[in-house]
């Protein structure tokens, strides 16, 4: 067939392709203006009121998080900015609902719902906002808006699933529209394909082939990121438009098309040819801008084609959130997670290291004289001055010295290789010799060290903490600043789990036991009264009080310890008071125990249960305790006053009172410090010291007991001082109570 043949055949077969196309047009033109017509209401009204019903519910799902985070955290904020513009926009939306026709009834029940739900949410604010919060009732009223955002749950569900009705439907026209077209076309096209098939044969395959070459010309020419052809060498082949910025920096300096590529680029095709026909991808930085580069090797050519992206702020996001993860949120120094990574780095690579946990040991003060906030204020002044140290540290000597910030007031240095731990620490200890700029005013912090080093002395990220931790409480206790934890600190610790754990199980066991050490009254020489001491016993082993009452205190068991010994020394005084014998015991109660709410009717209701006089109970409370809690123990003093207990201040002289102070409490007895009256005999200013609480007692009308007596010189200087009672081994050792019993007075 000849080109003239060809081209008449071809324009008749235009000719005829063209007015069947222009009816199939036409019929198809009705048909999708029906089509639009349904989908037009689907988009403006149905898709619409669908998207609003969705919405309502996610608003009611913030909401209910909102305030949550409101319960957990009282920060007042949350309701008043977030919370009541979340309710405004519901109120918005609900509205748009109802006016795009969602189900008025529906809608109206959850409008009296959002109602009910801001109404609780506002008592919640005033319950949390209150000096005195009820949690019990905000944990009801969170749950109580958590019933009424599920009761609007079906509601919403209902006008959905009446969108659903109404999409469904549309659905079905616009399907049996289509399905129509479709016919309509499949028998157009049959037509043509019929008329057509003998020339478009042998035509179409010229016109298909030119067309697909047109557009693979135009593809990579309008694509608007980077395109580009390289050869074997990686010699420039191509380039499309949006590559232009990018040459300069893929090749060498010269022409592209005559410079060889960058040492990185030709890194990276050598290996994406190693991959075959396979696509290699790569995340590379070009120009200060984050691309996404993939490579294919096509080897029937022997030429690269890249393809770039730009994901420069998909990179920076996650650069950011990776920063997040790994910083603290103010200082944006490293993190615990961080310093767990970096400790686990160190062990893979078994490198030596020290880790050494800095405590800024003036922040519980801090917090209690200027609150949390202002505190952290000043523990973040601390830590960049420690952030900026550490970098001149890391500069200076070229070690590898990273500083992570991993609770409110405590920070971790970790310092490879472990020899240069006590160079760092020296020098920043200096830097806090003087005074720092805070936003409270210039101020002193006193910095305590805790080292532990690896492996010696800790082998996992666990122990390093732990041992670090040890090794920080160990420097406080002994009022140092810095110290190395050692094995004798591991054995400390241990025992003190160890004691903690028995002590407890010995007090519901009933292991413990209560010795009375016998007193003196120096005028009379009778016994009548003994002091009441804690002994235990575990296993055969004695351990000491000065021993396990610490370790009490610090976890708490010291409360159900005080309750134990109460308990058993009512039931001593009632059993001797029973037999005759008015024996009046004295009993220690530890700080903790005496400023609970409830102490008081405690020995109350102790007092009537027993049935023993309340003139046999003589509670002891160290100096330091009354001192501290000031107004608050004058108030508890006086209660246990009135129920007619005697009231004695123990270790007297060893806190900051003075007598003149204590007389403004309502106390019987002083208890002169063992630490006075042991080397009394010996040192005339300690018999001064003696003779001077004595005679001022005295004058302010109250008894006062020694103890710690133990030879004959010192009771004789203690009965021509006056003193009214004593106590010690002079007279006797703490014994059990059928043994006491026998040195007292019938």
């Amino acid at each position: 067939m000849n080109e003239s043949h060809l081209a008449t055949k071809t324009r008749r077969t235009y000719i005829v392709i063209t007015l069947l196309g222009s009816m199939l047009a036409l019929s198809v033109y009705a048909l999708a203006q029906a089509v639009q017509e349904t989908a037009m209401r689907f988009m403006a009204e149905d898709l619409v009121l669908y998207s609003e019903t969705q919405q309502v519910g996610q608003l009611l799902s913030e909401q209910e998080r909102i305030l949550y985070e409101y319960y957990a955290t009282t920060e007042a904020e949350l309701y008043a900015n977030n919370y009541m513009h979340n309710f405004h926009q519901l109120t918005d939306v609900l509205s748009q609902v109802s006016n795009d026709g969602g189900d008025s009834h529906s809608i109206g029940m959850v409008n009296a719902y959002l109602h009910s739900a801001y109404d609780t949410a506002k008592a919640l604010d005033e319950n949390l906002a209150a000096d005195q919060t009820d949690w019990d009732l905000a944990r009801e009223q969170l749950a109580e808006i958590s019933e009424l955002r599920r009761a609007s749950l079906p509601l919403l569900a209902k006008i959905e699933t009446e969108i659903n009705a109404s999409v469904a439907k549309g659905y079905d026209d616009i399907q049996r529209l289509l399905s129509v077209t479709v016919w309509l076309v499949i028998v157009f096209s049959v037509g043509v394909g019929g008329m057509s098939i003998y020339l478009g044969r042998h035509a179409a395959r010229f016109i298909l082939l030119s067309s697909e070459n047109e557009k693979l010309a135009l593809f990579p020419k309008r694509n608007p990121n980077p395109v580009i052809r390289l050869d074997a060498k990686g010699q420039l082949l191509y380039a499309n438009p949006a590559a232009a910025p990018l040459l300069s920096e893929l090749f060498e300096e010269g022409e592209p098309q005559s410079s060889s590529p960058a040492n990185w680029l030709n890194s990276y095709l050598k290996s994406a040819k190693f991959a075959g026909d396979a696509c290699s991808q790569h995340t590379c930085k070009i120009a200060q801008r984050y691309y996404l580069m993939q490579s294919h090797w096509i080897s029937d050519h022997q030429t690269f084609d890249l393809h770039l992206r730009d994901i420069t702020e998909r990179q920076e996001a996650e650069e950011a959130l990776a920063f997040q993860a790994y910083h603290h949120p103010v200082t944006q120094i490293a993190n615990r997670t961080f310093l767990e990574k970096i400790i686990n780095d160190h062990l893979q690579q078994n490198k030596r290291f020290a880790a050494v946990m800095i405590d800024v040991t003036d922040f519980k003060v801090l917090s209690e004289n200027y609150g949390l906030a202002d505190a952290l204020l000043c523990v973040y002044q601390v830590a960049e001055v420690l952030q900026a140290k550490t970098n001149a540290l890391a500069n200076n000597l070229s070690k590898d010295i990273q500083l992570f910030h991993i609770a409110d007031a405590c920070f971790m240095l970790t310092v490879a290789p472990e020899s240069l731990a006590t160079k760092c620490i020296d020098h920043l200890a200096k830097q806090f010799a003087k005074a720092l700029q805070t936003p409270l005013g210039d101020m002193r912090f006193h910095l305590t060290f805790g080292a532990t080093v690896y492996p010696e002395q800790s082998s996992d990220y666990a122990s390093l903490m732990l041992h670090s931790n040890i090794a920080v409480e160990s420097a406080i206790s002994s009022a140092k600043q810095v110290h190395y934890f050692s094995n004798d600190d591991g054995d400390r610790h241990q025992r003190r789990l160890m004691i903690t754990q028995r002590l407890e199980q010995a007090i519901g066991a009933g292991a413990l036991t209560l010795y009375f050490q016998p007193k003196q009254h120096l005028a009379q020489g009778q016994v009548k009264s003994c002091e009441s001491l804690l002994r235990w016993f575990d296993e055969g082993e004695f351990i000491s009080p000065a021993e396990f009452i610490p370790i009490a205190e610090r976890s708490g068991l010291i409360l159900p310890l005080g309750e134990w010994v109460l308990d058993q020394a009512f039931t001593q005084v009632r059993h001797w008071h029973q037999q005759g014998k008015d024996i009046q015991v004295a009993i220690n109660i530890s700080p903790r125990q005496f400023m609970q709410p409830d102490f008081v009717q405690g020995i109350a209701r102790r007092l009537d249960s027993y049935g023993v006089p309340p003139s046999l109970i003589e509670l002891e409370l160290t100096e330091t305790s009354v001192m501290e809690t000031g107004t608050a123990a004058r108030t508890v003093l006086s209660a246990l006053r009135d129920l007619g207990v005697s009231l004695s201040i123990d270790d007297f002289g060893t806190g900051y009172s003075s007598l003149a102070y204590l007389s403004g409490f309502p106390v019987d007895k002083i208890k002169i410090d063992r630490s006075f009256v042991q080397y009394m005999d010996e040192q005339p200013e300690q018999q001064a010291i003696v003779l001077t609480i004595c005679q001022l007692a005295k004058n302010l009308g109250l008894s006062v007991i020694a103890e710690g007596v133990e030879t004959e010189s010192q009771r004789e200087l203690l009965v021509s001082f006056g003193c009214d009672y004593i106590q010690g081994y002079w007279l006797a050792k703490p014994m059990p109570a059928n043994e006491v019993e026998q040195l007292f007075v019938d």
